[in-house]
């Protein structure tokens, strides 16, 4: 039985606006889909991605965003428009 703590390696070419495309092995291990949204955490010289985690928190716990951040935060990320809706959706819904 393989080791949860098992290393897997590929080699993968940036494009040129710093885009990769994450093997799909990794994607299928990590349980990543078409509007998985993901953390990129720079940790040294390597680059750490994990699947965001969306938990529930108390108010205290979160940050309200305005629409005006919102729609700078995803101008600056440049990311594909339904991404974009789903972390708009995300950061805006109402709290039940």
């Amino acid at each position: 039985m393989a080791s949860q703590k098992e290393s897997m390696t590929k080699i993968v070419k940036s494009l040129p606006r710093g885009q990769i495309t994450i093997p799909i092995e990794f994607r299928k291990k990590l349980g990543i889909g078409d509007d998985t949204i993901l953390t990129l955490s720079l940790k040294g010289n390597k680059i750490e991605i994990t699947p965001a985690v969306v938990r529930e928190a108390g108010e205290d716990e979160l940050r309200e965003y305005t629409d005006r951040e919102i729609s700078q935060f995803l101008k600056n990320d440049r990311i594909d428009q339904k991404t974009a809706r789903n972390i708009k959706r995300l950061l805006t819904e109402e709290k039940l």
